[in-house]
């Protein structure tokens, strides 16, 4: 299953300008890769929209209940002191082609 981070912070508390987030960023990306692995999750990639301050992460994860053990990771959580995060579900073309096929 491919989900879709939005995850968003305001200017004010940006980790490129506010020390104390960027520690707690630094760590959290540092990490990732592990703690995703840990809960059988894939990082697809991870792009960010430096002018909206705006980061998308696309998982590829056996379910929900894997990301969401992903996401209670405290390295994770702490992200969640300085911005807001909204996860959507994704499917591919070819699996939307063949569910209005049916």
């Amino acid at each position: 299953m491919l989900v879709m981070d939005i995850s968003k912070h305001s200017p004010e508390n940006c980790p490129a300008f506010e020390t104390k987030y960027k520690d707690v960023m630094l760590t959290a990306f540092e990490k990732r890769k592990s703690l995703a692995a840990k809960h059988k999750i894939k990082i697809v990639g991870v792009w960010v929209n430096p002018p909206t301050h705006t980061t998308f992460a696309v998982y590829d994860t056996p379910s929900m209940d894997n990301l969401m053990a992903f996401s209670n990771e405290p390295e994770m959580m702490a992200l969640m002191s300085f911005q807001t995060s909204v996860m959507k579900t994704l499917v591919t073309d070819t699996q939307t082609l063949a569910m209005v096929k049916k």
